[in-house]
């Protein structure tokens, strides 16, 4: 479901602690200095707060003395990713002996099945069900817990919204940034082997994306470093949740205006195995040497609206083909992008366009367009 309601962390210590009013009293006055104000609706002194406002956001702040519930990690502790992090995560686990609740949600309402199903026939839609709401959850999350931890350093945090274990030290670093990032997408890594040149071969599939885009994302395990394949699946998602943002269209690819890499984007229906997916493909990746069989060279590219006569179809095909270009090219310079079509063999005019798009958005890297 895309933008959940419910954002919760929870700061795992290794030792009792007693600074939840500090906390409290801290996010208070960041927001306050935003012009953001809030009431405390409910209040059990160093153990429990409520607060309302900020914009209609409900958040609860909550101290238990004594280990959280180890089933809570399961998932988490099976993610490669999470020994990558931290190799010793099961080891802290072990040895927490208090932890610290922080929840975010909008609206007064809270969320649990009955409720959802009951508003959903009638008709209602809860207040927070859009992505610069959603957006605001995440943030307000992950700032009580960066404060959290300005007064005690917590030894792991449990980012619940994409089922992530964080050591407590990498927290700062993983958090900072916009959404989509790091802190909000978890990349699952699997598969094995190595390629014919004894590279290691790894997938991903995320937990998380579906928050933003309503589905998760997929790389076949592949040559590439995973983390490079990672970066492009935040790239994606970030294109598709910047303004004007939009998902790549299927079997369309994409990448920087340097055109130093290049995937190509397909969108899979569900199956009786698996959910709706969408698969990203790597064709090209100059700064590890990487360049796939299907990679349709920068040299074969023309502009869309200068198309050659000899590559196009006969009306009224040409003229379907020419609105759909139109289209594709609207919503990449809606972003900064920009849009153009490439052909696997531009001298045979029998051939049509088989790579019809391409897409170089530098903006989606953090360069500045022209």
């Amino acid at each position: 479901m895309p933008f959940p309601n419910d954002i919760q962390s929870a700061l795992l210590f290794d030792r009792p602690i007693a600074n939840l009013e500090a906390v409290m009293r801290g996010f208070l006055n960041v927001e306050a200095a935003r012009g953001l104000q809030y009431n405390i609706v409910e209040a059990k002194p160093g153990v429990f707060y409520r607060l309302y406002g900020g914009g209609e956001l409900m958040i609860t702040l909550e101290y238990i003395a004594a280990p959280a519930k180890a089933e809570a990690f399961k998932a988490a502790m099976s993610s490669a990713i999470t020994r990558i992090y931290c190799p010793n995560m099961g080891e802290r686990l072990m040895r927490h002996k208090s932890h610290i609740l922080i929840g975010v949600s909008d609206g007064v309402l809270p969320s649990t099945p009955d409720i959802d199903r009951m508003l959903a026939q009638i008709g209602y839609q809860k207040p927070g069900m859009t992505l610069p709401k959603f957006l605001r959850r995440l943030d307000t999350c992950a700032l009580l817990s960066r404060i959290a931890m300005d007064e005690t350093r917590a030894t792991a945090v449990h980012w619940t919204q994409s089922d992530q274990l964080i050591p407590g030290e990498k927290f700062d670093a993983i958090a900072t940034g916009p959404a989509p990032g790091m802190l909000h997408i978890h990349p699952f890594l699997y598969g094995s082997g190595e390629s014919p040149d004894g590279k290691p071969l790894a997938g991903i599939r995320t937990f998380g994306a579906a928050h933003f885009i309503d589905r998760e994302i997929r790389i076949e395990p592949h040559e590439l470093p995973w983390m490079a394949n990672f970066e492009t699946i935040l790239a994606f998602l970030r294109v598709a949740t910047t303004q004007n943002g939009y998902i790549i269209p299927d079997n369309d690819t994409f990448g920087p205006e340097d055109h130093s890499l290049s995937y190509r984007v397909r969108h899979l229906a569900a199956t009786a195995d698996d959910v709706a997916l969408y698969e990203l493909e790597p064709l090209l990746y100059r700064e590890h040497g990487y360049q796939s069989p299907h990679y349709v060279p920068r040299e074969q590219t023309f502009d869309d609206r200068t198309a050659p006569d000899e590559l196009m179809p006969p009306d009224p095909e040409r003229q379907e083909l020419l609105g759909e270009w139109q289209e594709k090219r609207a919503m990449a310079e809606g972003i900064g992008g920009r849009f153009e079509v490439r052909s696997r063999n531009p001298r045979s005019p029998a051939t049509p366009p088989t790579q019809p798009t391409g897409f170089g958005i530098r903006r989606m890297f953090g360069r500045k367009i022209g």
